[in-house]
């Protein structure tokens, strides 16, 4: 089946080999909505054979590039000024070249968050609603058993500030655990892929379909103006609002939310284990999504 259009893939990895063949398979399964694609990874600090594996791949039939940008870390401390370089790297390549006037660019994660296998159904239908209306810039995808990106999530009412800036600024007589719950696991909420996409500032999760037009000159940034950790992805996308794009999670298109990301009774006391029972009783009779959905 081959589609219309053009898309490039772009992705950042470090140590990404156990997951690539079953993340690259995901994404050539993409490729078949499109006419023309091509591939951009940028690689940095890795000790595995993810430059070997990514390279192999393309060198199969498919057009595009590996970036190795060496040892970033001696440069960069901070780990998402790091992915932000090699982000950016991505985005310099693709300007510097005729993928620029692709229609989309997909930003995917090459790590386990797309190890198991997409629906790649949702994906033709997330182009289908991307596509509906020129003012649409981006959808992100969902994820299973709940929403777990958070720290790249900015809604007004869902999570309006950087949640681990409020973790980490915490006041003094309040525990890190209860931070994380109230900041993190309180806003880790199940989407159904029924309802409608639902309006951000930003978001990412895993895997995001841009408009290459919207996406092209937004830049990612690793830090804040105190120098503090940020998610690469809130000023690329928050670049694209202030441009006139619209933003949108899309529930139906799903990827798999890994662990170490989510809420685990084994880690916590009989506290917090009852806390997150009492909480997640409390989602099954008022779902949190209705009133996202209300605000839409």
């Amino acid at each position: 089946m081959t589609g219309s259009g053009s898309a490039v893939f772009v992705g950042a990895a470090r140590d990404c080999a156990r997951w690539l063949p079953r993340v690259l398979d995901n994404l050539a399964r993409l490729t078949r909505f499109y006419d023309r694609t091509a591939f951009v990874f940028a690689v940095s600090d890795t000790t595995d054979a993810t430059s070997c594996v990514l390279r192999e791949w393309l060198d199969d039939g498919r057009q595009g590039k590996v970036l190795d940008l060496g040892h970033l870390l001696e440069r960069l401390p901070l780990r998402t000024e790091r992915i932000a370089e090699a982000r950016n790297a991505c985005l310099d390549e693709i300007r510097g070249s005729p993928w620029a006037e692709y229609d989309h660019l997909v930003v995917a994660d090459l790590d386990d968050v797309l190890a198991e296998p997409l629906d790649v159904e949702s994906y033709r239908r997330a182009i289908a609603w991307l596509e509906g209306a020129p003012i649409r810039a981006a959808v992100f995808a969902n994820a299973t058993p709940r929403y777990y990106d958070i720290w790249a999530l900015r809604h007004d009412s869902w999570c309006p500030d950087d949640c681990w800036h409020r973790i980490w600024g915490r006041p003094d007589s309040q525990s890190f655990e209860a931070a994380k719950f109230r900041e993190v696991f309180a806003r880790q909420i199940e989407l159904p892929r029924h309802i409608a996409p639902i309006e951000v500032r930003s978001a990412f999760g895993g895997l995001g379909l841009y408009r290459m037009a919207f996406a092209r000159d937004a830049e990612y940034g690793g830090t804040d103006g105190q120098g503090r950790e940020v998610s690469e992805h809130v000023a690329f996308n928050e670049s694209i609002g202030r441009a006139g794009g619209r933003l949108h999670i899309f529930p139906e298109l799903q990827v798999q939310a890994p662990k170490q990301h989510l809420y685990e009774a084994s880690e916590f006391g009989l506290r917090w284990r009852t806390t997150m029972r009492l909480r997640e009783a409390m989602e099954y009779c008022r779902p949190a999504w209705r009133r996202l959905v209300a605000r839409a």
